[in-house]
């Protein structure tokens, strides 16, 4: 008899899978507008429509607080608090962030949408091109100094920012496992619901697989540029293959045993002149492991650092192993009710956007930075930089240190980086690197992509199409 029911439960439980994942796509392809159900589309579009009218931060910020009940009363139909408070913030926030971008500000009453985290400055490997090479060790090219992220400096920027802000990118220039407490920074940032992204080698000896299929990680990139070991530590130095697998072996087994779809793994491969004749290989032992996707990528050029690494021109894109674990997942976006940081959100939404006063202009056109407007990026220990670059003695890349206090996304030399781009500003010996920056400023770590992904995950039938044109548009 007890036998008999575990194996009925066992077909239900699938059964219930199936249609959960019947009604994923539903909801994907077709909008609750179109069975009688709301969409955000009808509220975002007359803010978008008043937010284009306004000529000054104080005509949009009435904008916002004129439509913030309306949008949450639109979300507590389908979230409990204080996730229905919760999105209402990140909404009005995507949509002032891009008032500010658009009007080419120089302060900005909106929080970044993006925050990028090295959880470690250290790493293991001594990959070309990195701040961890031997020559840019040996010649000190780069100002990297070696040191782990204290839980209470993250704790406090998300509170600082976790309300409002998406996503978190767990990586930078550091090897993120070598903090053995990135797991509860993870789910830490899971506490104001928002998206987890890491990026590792994956080759470290002490590795808890268990603790971060447990964490609530969202996605998990794992850099792998061979199938063999000859080929794979020309440009992984000091990186062990078979350690790597392993890993990977441990991830895809712990996902199976706790019943587990997160983290999504995605096999990333830098496409070299010595290692494209093994791409076939690696994405045959991807699927093979039980890897998500495999994604060849265009790599940057490391020839500066050695000239042996070449880049080589290959049909770059994403190879979907496992077509329903390639984006964020409804189930992990909101994966511990109970630990969400209810105080915080509240506090945060019945807060105004900001007191103090702005230095604002009418809106200008012209080029500037997207990283200026909607993502921060603080390493391990608290310094703050305004992308993903590495500051170096000729990179003046350090806006300010994060200490627990103020608002780093205004610091001075945040300000005169937007000064500069609006034109309100000449660059000067003091000017922040942004002003010579020959970097690409469209793409950033956390943009139009993964606000589309993060809404999908919090409700595909409310966040339609027009919803998440509307919210991603920049």
């Amino acid at each position: 008899m007890r036998v008999g029911s575990m194996t009925e439960a066992g077909i239900r439980l699938n059964q219930l899978r199936g249609w959960g994942m019947l009604s994923l796509l539903f909801h994907h392809f077709v909008p609750a507008s179109l069975y009688g159900g709301q969409t955000a589309s009808s509220a975002l579009s007359k803010i978008d429509r008043e937010l284009r009218h306004c000529r000054h931060a104080d005509a949009a910020l009435t904008v916002l607080d004129t439509f913030k009940a309306e949008v949450c009363a639109l979300l507590r139909s389908r979230f409990a608090s204080p996730a229905a408070e919760a999105l209402t913030l990140k909404i009005l926030n995507i949509c002032l962030a891009r008032y500010h971008f658009k009007a080419r500000s120089a302060s900005l009453l909106s929080r970044p949408i993006g925050i990028v985290i090295d959880p470690s400055n250290m790493c293991q490997l001594a990959c070309p091109g990195c701040v961890h090479s031997t020559r840019s060790e040996t010649l000190k090219l780069f100002d990297w100094n070696k040191s782990a992220l204290s839980e209470d400096r993250l704790s406090a920027l998300l509170k600082l920012y976790g309300p409002y802000a998406i996503g978190v990118y767990f990586c930078n220039y550091g090897e993120p496992l070598l903090n053995l407490a990135t797991p509860k920074f993870i789910r830490l940032a899971k506490t104001y619901l928002m998206g987890t992204t890491l990026s590792t080698t994956l080759s470290v000896r002490r590795f808890d697989a268990d603790a971060y299929v447990e964490s609530g990680l969202d996605f998990m990139v794992l850099s792998i540029d061979g199938a063999t070991q000859p080929v794979y530590e020309r440009f992984r130095r000091n990186g062990d293959l078979e350690l790597v697998l392993g890993n990977v072996r441990k991830l895809v087994d712990a996902k199976r045993r706790l019943g587990k779809r997160t983290p999504v793994l995605s096999w990333n491969f830098l496409a070299f002149e010595h290692n494209a004749h093994e791409i076939p290989v690696a994405a045959r032992m991807a699927r093979k492991l039980g890897v998500n996707q495999f994604r060849v990528v265009d790599p940057f050029d490391v020839r500066w650092d050695d000239p042996q690494i070449r880049p080589v021109e290959v049909k770059a894109g994403v190879r979907r192993l496992d077509w329903f674990s390639t984006a964020n997942l409804p189930e992990n976006w909101n994966p511990f009710p109970e630990g969400v940081d209810a105080h915080t959100i509240a506090r945060a939404y019945e807060s105004p956007w900001n007191e103090r006063p702005i230095s604002d202009a009418p809106p200008s056109s012209g080029h500037t930075c997207h990283w200026l407007y909607q993502n921060i990026v603080m390493d391990a220990t608290g310094r703050i930089l305004p992308c993903c670059g590495a500051p170096r003695p000729d990179a003046n890349l350090v806006f300010s240190t994060f200490d627990g206090g103020g608002d780093p996304f205004n610091s001075e030399k945040y300000r005169q980086a937007r000064s500069y781009f609006s034109g309100a500003v000449s660059a000067s010996d003091g000017s922040p690197y942004c002003t010579r920056c020959e970097w690409d400023h469209v793409t950033v770590n956390i943009g139009g992509p993964e606000i589309r992904r993060y809404f999908r995950a919090a409700d595909p039938a409310f966040f339609d199409r027009r919803s998440l044109r509307l919210l991603s548009g920049w």
